[in-house]
């Protein structure tokens, strides 16, 4: 980290910090009072997503100046103005809390410190994250005092578009404004051996070496992840954001229908298996999709349900078998690659010992046509999801109202990033296998002529 023990003044930091880890003890209680000790004429801007928190942060600073430990320190402060937003030393320096949201008028600061700009609930919300985004944008950066002054925002990682995600990103900013961010990611588990080194200060951290082993030793982080799933773990606490919405598929055009809007289909299952099956493993996925015709030369897509876990052989061939129960005329179809022809025999071998209980109870037996299908090279997995969006938005692809897994894939449409592959994407990679495959058509439509013996012969239909 050698640009950070240079001599220079910082004007653009990021400190990404897991949740609880110290921030606003650092930045705000402590960091404040002394720069203050040190340069009474310099003035603050402290900015975090509450007002609440602001004023509070506020009361704090003031009593730990006017104390006699303070006091033991630098000279008695003199306070010519203090309220619970703002507060003005004798010397002019001073500070102002705010949020975001809230309007930053008549004051200009020569740092201003953002400590966790959003709330974790909010960040679900795209009109959150953008008005948030675009008020850094259009007011933050008028209250600086001079060319010199600082903007340092400390906060965990909560996504791709968060604040940090937004003044990184070169469809919003050109590289060489993005350039002059000094980046520091402080990771709760390391994976390789670090050094920090700021001026005369430096600290080698080992290989997978809790960041605040106090609070989280390696045991409690593994706990902490299987609690909070990979996704937010590795957002919050690895400062690594995992796509919430790319916009590459927008929330605005997830179409769900009622069951009785669907008209006459063929249904087709397809699975998407996963080599490993460890608890770091994609999952594996398993959709029903019904094609129908929809409009005057048009086909839709209806995705019927969607089942999806990590399982091993035998509760994948068992999900299996319970679907084609449920979708006795669906066509299945598996791909040969990731253990394919493997699982094929072991669930025909299933199948067998599941009809033998289904004859002895009378019921009907399974009888799906299941086929196994080589992987298309000439188009990569990105690529096939890609090729969805133009069904997506057109209407050509929707989803029941009542699909099992529904949230699942919605979360992995939204979230899929082709600069950035999501690593879980195994519901919508088995979406797109089903509707890439030149097998999956809908029912031959009714009063269209069929070529027969040189004369056309007519599929009669209800007229309604």
């Amino acid at each position: 980290m050698p640009e950070f023990s240079q001599n220079k003044p910082l004007k653009r930091l990021m400190l990404n910090m897991p949740p609880s880890y110290g921030k606003t003890e650092t930045i705000a209680r402590t960091f404040i009072p002394w720069a203050l000790g040190n340069n009474p004429y310099r003035k603050f801007i402290y900015i975090s997503y509450s007002d609440d928190l602001g004023r509070k942060i506020n009361k704090q600073i003031r009593e730990l100046m006017k104390s006699s430990f303070y006091r033991s320190i630098f000279n008695t402060p003199s306070f010519i103005q203090e309220n619970s937003s703002e507060f003005i030393l004798k010397q002019g320096g001073g500070l102002f809390v705010t949020t975001l949201k809230g309007a930053i008028t008549g004051f200009h600061a020569d740092s201003i410190l953002i400590d966790d700009p959003i709330k974790v609930s909010n960040m679900k919300s795209k009109k959150e994250r953008d008005f948030i985004n675009e008020n850094f944008k259009e007011s933050i950066l008028t209250r600086l005092q001079d060319s010199n002054s600082n903007i340092t925002i400390l906060m965990q990682r909560l996504g791709d578009d968060d604040l940090c995600g937004f003044l990184l990103n070169e469809r919003f900013f050109n590289k060489e404004i993005i350039e002059q961010w000094k980046v520091l990611k402080m990771e709760a588990l390391n994976k390789e051996k670090t050094l920090y080194k700021i001026g005369k200060f430096s600290y080698e951290r080992e290989a997978n070496e809790p960041l605040f082993m106090k609070k989280h030793d390696l045991e409690g982080l593994e706990a902490l992840k299987a609690q909070m799933g990979d996704d937010e773990f590795f957002t919050q606490y690895q400062q690594e954001p995992q796509a919430s919405e790319a916009g590459f598929f927008v929330l605005e055009n997830f179409k769900t229908i009622p069951s009785f809007e669907m008209k006459e289909q063929k249904e087709y299952i397809f699975f998407d298996g996963a080599i490993a099956i460890n608890a770091r493993a994609d999952n594996r996925a398993l959709v029903v999709v019904g094609v129908e015709n929809h409009g005057e030369n048009s086909v839709r897509y209806v995705l019927k349900n969607c089942f999806y876990g990590i399982w091993d052989e035998m509760q994948t061939c068992e999900h299996i078998i319970e679907t084609l129960i449920n979708y006795p005329n669906a066509r299945v179809y598996m791909e040969s690659e990731g253990g394919g022809l493997i699982l094929h025999r072991l669930l025909q071998r299933e199948i067998v010992r599941v009809n033998e209980n289904l004859k002895r109870q009378n019921k009907p037996l399974i009888n799906n046509i299941i086929e196994v299908y080589p992987a298309n090279r000439k188009i990569s997995k990105v690529e096939k999801i890609k090729a969805m969006r133009a069904y997506y938005n057109s209407g050509a692809l929707v989803f029941l109202n009542q699909a099992f897994g529904l949230n699942q894939i919605k979360k992995e449409l939204l979230s899929f990033n082709p600069e950035k592959p999501f690593r879980k994407d195994d519901c919508i990679d088995a979406l797109a296998s089903c509707i890439a495959h030149k097998d999956t058509l809908p029912p031959a439509p009714l009063n269209v002529p069929l070529q027969k013996s040189g004369r056309s012969v007519y599929r009669s239909g209800w007229n309604i």
